[in-house]
């Protein structure tokens, strides 16, 4: 949020440390070095500013009571850190969770993409005419309204954002969101909506009398006289205002409100007590009423004459109704709730036991029963009742105390009882967490999911046609639209690798990544490269709680969905091993597979981007792929952000060394054992000059350095063997020599001899020959949808070309270079 406040001029995170001076528990003199949060550097102003959740200030506020108190007007403080401030002149700020402006924030989120490129982004004039000319013959025009404008004129929603980040035209952002477009109004400037909020406020309402509420001791306007309502009978009227009195009849006064002449308080819909009294009446009630009703109406219309005292409804009953459905009409403007029964109130709802009896087994339920130990409910009982007797209570029975257990919150009983976990299990799923939580994101790519399953299938070699095993499947799905945004398939159990080619995948279909990415907590998910590329281009990781799956339903429901409705159908399938009792040679899926990695990646292309999408998602309202372009129509394409899918964003999706460097020796540069050489570091090995470069995982025999302001294709030496060996090939390599020489030297070095020389020897090592038929499986799918991509893209070329001896360089990706010298 402070990035985007103007009074802010510099911000800085987790600044130096600072000493806070305090009284401790036992009420000795102390001192601890403690680490702000921010320290911000405004206008007027500079100082320290702590970021507390309101509940975990709570709990601090008990455990550490010198550091966090809550002044008179309700502001969090901390008196040692204001302290130390003020004998520099500073500030120290304590701030919440509550004084977070959700709607504000929710806006900066839809516009980060614009945010970010800031006093970048330009609109051509005629265009931005155009949007004002539009708002200005439709003075209070939706967002909306604003966008399905641009079908018929040269603006398309990207100019209206960028109008708005430019203030070239106004949208209130503290008060509505912009991912909610029908709801939210666009203006001239700040003035236009004042002048629009006046020129509706003169309006003059005409009240209805059913949203009028004429209770005694209401206030009513009546001739330019306030009046105070202090009797409502069945016939008459009663009001006073100041020293006089008046009394009207009950039909003039009706007849004065309908045409507006007296007005009143209107009713608040969502609080009125009407819709309770219906909607917490059942059948049998209504039944009651409606046969009430025939009868009141009867009375009122012919008077007492058609009723007598001996037939029912008797004369005395049908007048005590009328009474209730008059009384109803003045305090809700409807009588007919007056006759519904109120059965349901009778009766002692009062505990029948004493407070302390309540208060002991209270204690019992949570001491006792809801604790680690799971003691049966029996056995606490009776510990209850025992020390009942002791106390001298009359205990209650047992079916009542197995009652108020099961009134005890679910969640928490099973959290104590058996863990996090299992209390996870009972928790209550919101769809909508909260306006602070957009239910699944505002805008496509707001949101997007990535994680890995296992097929159930089988898979065999495009060439030998041995099996080879299940295959894994990465996939990213957009939270907003429920649609599949890229995937993966590799032999390869989830790795940083299988990440980052969901990344290109990505890039390469809709040159675009996700503003916000959620992942479970898995090691891949934590890699320096998949962190570094995310931070390159300024998106957000975010690690969903552990052992909490529903944070990733999406996700999970889709891969669920995939494997009931498409695996399980193809032959091959994995189903029958559930009961792996039952299996029999003759029916092994393994015997029986046909499919290749090939074959189900591009079924799989198939049956996402032609089939799925284009089924109507019960949570959507139509299908996933209206949900996206409906989307990307309101929220805007966003084009000016593209990210170009060529030669340099393949070698940023490409993984480091630990160090992300390395120094250039006679040899060339070395790179997991191995050197690689480009003519280029002739000049530079005296120099031992350090360089970033970066290796391909799927082909170790060539890697790339970043000399001179560009990148060049280094080749490693034994290149011929190196060809097309992967990075996995390669850690199994590397394990199986030092194992070998384990025993034999203890001062035992690798090098890339020798690791050619395994390799040429490997032959007939059949777990290498398994390891080497996968990844070449794999090698040959990512080649063939490159070739395909290339072929449906061939108007699109990249501005890098190169080969072996040419080196490359970025004429119009200098952004994305200066970018990555940062890391």
């Amino acid at each position: 949020m402070m990035e985007n406040d103007d009074t802010v001029l510099e911000f800085y995170d987790q600044p130096n440390k600072i000493k806070l001076n305090y009284v401790n528990n036992k009420g000795k003199n102390s001192g601890t070095l403690y680490t702000p949060d921010f320290f911000v550097i405004k206008e007027n102003t500079a100082g320290w500013v702590e970021w507390k959740n309101e509940d975990d200030l709570l709990i601090l506020s008990k455990k550490q009571p010198w550091k966090y108190i809550r002044d008179d007007k309700g502001n969090w403080r901390c008196p040692p850190g204001e302290e130390f401030a003020k004998e520099l002149g500073l500030e120290f700020q304590v701030c919440t969770n509550s004084i977070i402006n959700w709607n504000l924030h929710r806006n900066f989120v839809f516009l980060d993409d614009y945010l970010r490129k800031g006093k970048d982004l330009e609109i051509n004039i005629s265009i931005l005419d155009e949007i004002r000319q539009v708002i200005f013959q439709n003075p209070g025009i939706s967002l909306k309204q604003l966008i399905n404008h641009s079908n018929d004129c040269t603006f398309s929603a990207d100019d209206v954002y960028v109008s708005i980040i430019n203030s070239d035209i106004y949208v209130d952002l503290k008060e509505s969101a912009l991912a909610e477009p029908d709801s939210i109004k666009v203006f001239l400037h700040k003035e236009h909506e004042e002048m629009y909020i006046n020129l509706i406020s003169c309006e003059k309402d005409l009240p209805s009398p059913l949203k009028i509420s004429f209770d005694i001791g209401t206030k009513i306007l009546w001739d330019n006289y306030i009046w105070t309502l202090i009797n409502i009978g069945d016939n008459n009227v009663s009001l006073s205002s100041e020293d006089k009195y008046n009394e009207v009849s009950r039909e003039l006064f009706d007849k004065l409100v309908r045409e507006g002449k007296i007005i009143g308080q209107k009713k608040e819909d969502l609080n009125d007590p009407l819709i309770d009294l219906i909607t917490e009446a059942s059948e049998e009630d209504y039944k009651k009423a409606n046969y009430r009703l025939k009868h009141v109406k009867k009375y009122i219309k012919f008077g007492s004459k058609e009723f007598t005292t001996k037939d029912e409804p008797n004369l005395r009953k049908v007048r005590d109704w009328v009474g209730k459905y008059r009384k109803a009409e003045n305090l809700f403007g409807n009588g007919y709730v007056g006759l519904l029964p109120k059965d349901k109130d009778k009766g002692n709802k009062q505990d029948r036991f004493s407070s302390e009896v309540m208060k002991l087994m209270n204690e019992h339920i949570q001491n006792e029963y809801e604790s680690i130990v799971q003691k049966n409910v029996a056995q606490v009982y009776g510990a209850f009742k025992n020390k009942c007797e002791e106390k001298g209570y009359i205990a209650p029975s047992s079916v009542t105390f197995y009652s108020y257990i099961k009134k005890r919150p679910i969640e928490e009983q099973v959290k104590k009882r058996k863990g996090t976990r299992a209390g996870y299990q009972k928790k209550t799923f919101y769809w909508e967490l909260n306006r602070t939580t957009p239910r699944h994101g505002d805008f496509p790519f707001n949101i997007c999911h990535l994680d890995h399953t296992e097929l159930d299938i089988e898979l065999v070699c495009s060439s030998t046609g041995k099996s080879l095993g299940r295959p894994y499947l990465s996939l990213m799905i957009d939270a907003f639209s429920r649609k599949v945004i890229a995937f993966y398939l590799s032999f390869e159990p989830p790795s940083y690798r299988s990440c980052l080619m969901v990344f290109r995948d990505c890039v390469r279909r809709y040159n675009r990544l996700p503003q916000q990415l959620f992942v479970d907590n898995g090691k891949e998910f934590h890699s320096i490269y998949f962190e570094t590329l995310l931070a390159m281009y300024e998106k957000e990781l975010i690690w969903r709680p552990a052992a909490k799956p529903r944070y990733g339903s999406v996700l999970e429901r889709l891969f669920g969905t995939t494997n009931t409705n498409f695996i399980n159908n193809l032959q091959g399938n994995t189903q029958i091993m559930k009961n792996v009792r039952e299996v029999t040679k003759s029916v092994n899926p393994k015997n029986h597979a046909i499919w290749n990695l090939y074959e189900l990646s591009s079924a799989l292309d198939h049956y996402f981007f032609e089939l799925y999408e284009t089924i109507d998602h019960p949570a959507l309202g139509g299908t996933p792929r209206e949900a996206f372009k409906m989307g990307l129509f309101y929220s805007g394409e966003r084009k000016d952000f593209y990210i170009p899918y060529d030669t340099l964003f393949e070698i940023l999706t490409l993984p480091s060394t630990r160090n992300g460097e390395v120094t250039i020796q006679r040899s060339g540069v070395k790179i997991n054992y191995i050197y690689y050489w480009h003519d280029d570091f002739k000049i530079l090995h005296s120099n031992k000059t350090k360089v970033k470069v970066r290796f391909d995982p799927f082909n170790i025999g060539i890697a790339y350095a970043y000399v001179n302001k560009k990148w060049v294709k280094c080749i490693s030496e034994y290149y011929s063997v190196f060809k097309n060996i992967t990075e996995k090939e390669l850690k199994f390599i590397t394990s199986e020599i030092k194992k070998t020489k384990h025993n034999h030297v203890k001062s035992f070095s690798l090098n890339a001899q020798k690791i050619s020389k395994f390799i040429t020897e490997s032959e007939n090592n059949v777990q290498f020959k398994l390891l080497k038929t996968r990844a070449d499986e794999t090698n040959n799918l990512i080649q063939y949808r490159n070739k395909e991509f290339d072929t449906s893209n061939s108007n699109i070329t990249t501005s890098n070309n190169f080969n072996t001896e040419e080196s490359m360089e970025s004429n119009s990706e200098e952004h994305y270079l200066d970018l990555y010298e940062e890391f």
